[in-house]
């Protein structure tokens, strides 16, 4: 079997009439490049068939493992807390495993890793945009929004190489990383059912629904639609934003779940303070688990998992010179873990 001869970097330079370091820059659309001369450079090689030789691109990656690391560049953990919201971003213990993700896998690849807050005293857009690149940053990790619906129109991500984590960013629409809430339902659904309960409710105020694109509650419906309808309980007060103990605990006598699907541990704490045990009378099950499955029942998100793959694409980007919003945004989904912590117990 003859195997074609592939075109290389010299031919392409040939061609275009440049040398094989400026191919090699515009293949990469290196700043120092025009972009109109790394389009006719990136079209020339396209006529020509040129693509890099993948044994070869390994053995670079092999060789550059071999070596030291050495710093690269700096990125920047971007956050948004609003100054007497009384919220902020490392009060979730999945959002500082994004962050402790994040930094590990930085300092891996040879990047230094600091934040810098949108929010802070006398600081603009502008006034920011000059700091991080004083600071030679050149990329963004956006941690989650303190709410959901924000929009950082005003700020200049031209400059920048931008990534940022679920779906609370609403404009721009950039890159992002988060686990996936659907499938993550249908995970949940799928093992409590096989342990043989019958009636899961979902318990979730609209905002928790609303920071996962409302996915949460499709993967719920979408399961409940293979149930028999006796069984099927009404989601908690869809339009209520947050969860109250008063009017959870009238749903939850009122539709009598035998599990009780929810966002944080206080539930387990409302049911125990009015005499019903969990998981001997009723099990509770959490969406995103804060410890890992050590004591509650659920989904483990992987944070840890989701801020490193946030920071390999952003340092894909870095490499390829792409900045600013993109024209057609990724959304990099990672798998929930189910863990059966001591929240809910076998029935079968």
């Amino acid at each position: 079997m003859n195997t074609p001869k592939r075109a290389t970097q010299r031919e392409v330079a040939r061609k275009a009439g440049v040398t094989q370091a400026t191919v090699s820059m515009a293949l990469h659309n290196h700043p120092d490049l025009a972009p109109a001369t790394c389009a006719r450079i990136q079209r020339i090689a396209a006529e020509l068939g040129y693509a890099p030789d993948p044994f070869l691109a390994g053995l670079s990656a092999y060789r550059k493992q071999l070596r030291p690391v050495k710093y690269q560049a700096t990125l920047a953990w971007l956050t948004n807390d609003e100054p007497g919201s009384g919220w902020t971003w490392s009060m979730s213990a999945a959002f500082r495993g994004y962050y402790e993700g994040a930094n590990r896998r930085a300092a891996e690849l040879g990047y230094q890793f600091e934040e810098h807050r949108l929010q802070a005293p006398d600081m603009t857009p502008a006034r920011l945009e000059q700091v991080l690149k004083a600071r030679g940053v050149a990329g963004l990790l956006l941690a989650p929004q303190p709410h959901p619906g924000v929009r950082l129109d005003d700020f200049p991500f031209a400059s920048f190489s931008a990534v940022t984590f679920g779906y609370t960013l609403v404009s721009p629409q950039l890159h992002l990383v988060t686990l996936h809430p659907f499938r993550s339902m249908e995970l949940m659904m799928r093992r409590l059912l096989a342990m043989g309960y019958h009636r899961p409710g979902l318990a979730l105020g609209t905002e928790s629904d609303e920071r996962a694109d409302n996915n949460w509650s499709a993967g719920f419906w979408s399961e409940q639609r293979r149930m028999p309808k006796k069984d099927c309980v009404r989601m908690y007060a869809e339009r209520i934003r947050a969860l109250e103990r008063g009017p959870f605990l009238k749903w939850f006598y009122h539709y009598r779940p035998d599990v009780v699907l929810t966002m944080g541990p206080h539930v387990c704490e409302w049911l125990a303070e009015d005499g019903v045990r969990v998981p001997e009378d009723t099990g509770v099950a959490l969406l995103t688990v804060p410890d890992g499955g050590k004591y509650y029942s659920g989904i483990w998100e992987n944070p840890h998992l989701i801020g490193a793959r946030a920071v390999e694409l952003l340092i894909d980007m870095i490499h390829r010179n792409e900045r600013g919003v993109p024209d057609v945004p990724q959304c990099v989904l990672i798998a929930g873990t189910w863990v059966e912590g001591k929240t809910v117990r076998r029935k079968k």
